[in-house]
């Protein structure tokens, strides 16, 4: 077993980390974090500084990127862990440890079970809390930055980490900040902050774009709570392609798309496919656009039946014109691995049509149904080259898998709105250790949701970026 040694500047964010007990590590994925807080625990529990640290992380890393990591490296194999899930939750009371891991969606079990023993007078076994993808917390309304709220007294240290800490707007800052600083940097008051530095101009307060100058505001009062680091800066990594590839819808398909854009409705073949607004009507153009749609739900069915429906309705088929651009993609690179990402069922399902045409090769899959232990193999064999076609969901995969082993090419057959699972997605691959450049290709259905959405990515990977920029700036004029 291999000894971990820190680069430079993971030596540079131990030692952050070390000097301020409640910070964060805006870290490009690939970067390590998890082995610099791996380092950073030992250092504190060695020095008598932590009891034990509550890791709140998506559950696929949980139990791969977090325990594989431990395995990995000699120097952390002493740290003890347990993961609290299913069967093991009530490790929280049993022997100590050095790590507890759980998942958001563990956090309200936790928040009982907690309160619960120490009004039993039993000693909270943990002081440290750490969160492994903060932009889960991005929603002040949630209920896990509610809970996580109230457990705030229980941790001396409190530290966040995400490669992404605004996917959608400056908004999002807010709650991750207040984790930290329970509201001295950003203001305690949600909307205080918002009507501060944003406004609107929707009859509904909807959309709120950020005032003039007030992003440098921003900037500089959560400089010095943060780490921000970037791959291009630290890492010696190939160059990165993003490739649009049109794809020109059949005349009929397109007019069922602009049908539905303007009418909420189409029929086809006797069976009906319609939105009751316009939110639901962009849904189904982008149902549309990928080549498919689902018939309607009927009325009057009890929740049951829904379910039941829902489990076994049609799809409508629209046009195969993305199965073609993908049959043509993969001949273009002419037997290299691809990871497609898809969005809804029946993209998988066209996908994997597509693909089961082509003789000899296998195919991975990663979305909803497989579990943890199972990722981490699909994981291992696409990186021994055992995989041909890795395919996957954003919200399965945007987090917690290295694939840099396994090939350079990325495939978005359906793109999504939310910049942070662009992001990570495409970081599975273009990650340290990747061999030659990545290839980002996007399947973008002409005159469609498709092109909207490549522009709202752009803005919001700019806003992004800005933010990046302006906190690194900030450590450089320290």
């Amino acid at each position: 077993m291999k000894k971990w040694l820190a680069h430079s500047y993971q030596r540079t964010a131990i030692s952050f980390l070390l000097s301020n007990p409640c910070s964060g590590l805006f870290l490009d994925p690939g970067m390590g974090k998890t082995s610099i807080t791996l380092r950073t625990i030992k250092i504190l529990r060695d020095a008598g500084q932590c009891r034990g640290v509550l890791i709140v992380a998506p559950l696929r890393v949980c139990y791969s990127t977090w325990t594989g990591e431990i395995e990995k490296w000699a120097n952390f194999s002493d740290l003890t862990t347990t993961i609290i899930h299913d069967k093991n939750k009530m490790s929280i009371w049993g022997e100590q440890k050095d790590i507890y891991l759980i998942n958001p969606e563990g956090l309200k079990w936790l928040h009982s079970e907690l309160l619960n023993g120490l009004k039993q007078g039993k000693k909270c076994p943990v002081d440290v809390l750490w969160i492994d993808e903060s932009t889960k917390f991005k929603s002040f309304e949630s209920e896990r930055f509610g809970l996580v709220m109230d457990m705030l007294p229980l941790f001396k240290r409190r530290h966040i980490m995400t490669g992404t800490p605004a996917p959608r707007s400056l908004l999002d800052l807010w709650s991750q900040m207040y984790i930290l600083d329970e509201g001295k940097s950003l203001g305690a008051n949600y909307h205080k902050f918002r009507n501060e530095y944003f406004e609107t101009e929707d009859w509904n307060k909807y959309t709120w774009f950020i005032q003039d100058f007030a992003a440098d505001k921003i900037h500089e009062r959560i400089g010095g709570l943060v780490l921000e680091m970037s791959a291009d800066d630290y890492l010696d990594m190939p160059p990165i392609v993003y490739n649009p590839i049109e794809v020109i819808l059949p005349d009929k398909a397109f007019k069922y798309y602009k049908d539905m854009e303007r009418d909420f409705f189409i029929e086809i073949d006797s069976l009906e496919a319609s939105a009751e607004a316009a939110a639901q009507s962009s849904m189904k153009c982008c149902q549309i656009a990928n080549g498919k749609v689902y018939e309607d739900i009927p009325e009057n069915l009890d929740d049951d039946e829904i379910r039941a429906f829902r489990r076994t309705r049609k799809t409508l088929p629209i046009h195969v014109a993305k199965q073609d651009a993908l049959k043509d993609l993969i001949e273009e690179l002419n037997g290299k691995p691809i990871l497609i990402a898809y969005y809804f069922k029946h993209d998988l399902e066209a996908i994997l049509k597509t693909l089961k045409g082509i003789k000899g090769v296998t195919i991975g899959h990663i979305g909803s149904g497989v579990s943890g232990t199972e990722s981490k193999t699909i994981e291992s064999d696409w990186n021994a080259g055992k995989i041909d076609f890795l395919l996957g969901h954003p919200a399965s995969m945007a987090h917690g898998l290295n694939l840099q082993d396994g090939g350079n090419d990325v495939c978005w057959y359906a793109l999504p709105w939310s910049l942070e699972d662009y992001i990570q997605l495409n970081d599975r691959l273009y990650r340290q250790g990747v061999k030659g450049s990545v290839r980002i290709h996007h399947l973008v259905a002409k005159g469609t949701l498709d092109e909207a959405k490549m522009a709202r990515l752009g803005e919001r990977a700019k806003q992004q970026n800005d933010l990046r920029t302006a906190l690194k700036n900030y450590r450089l004029n320290l």
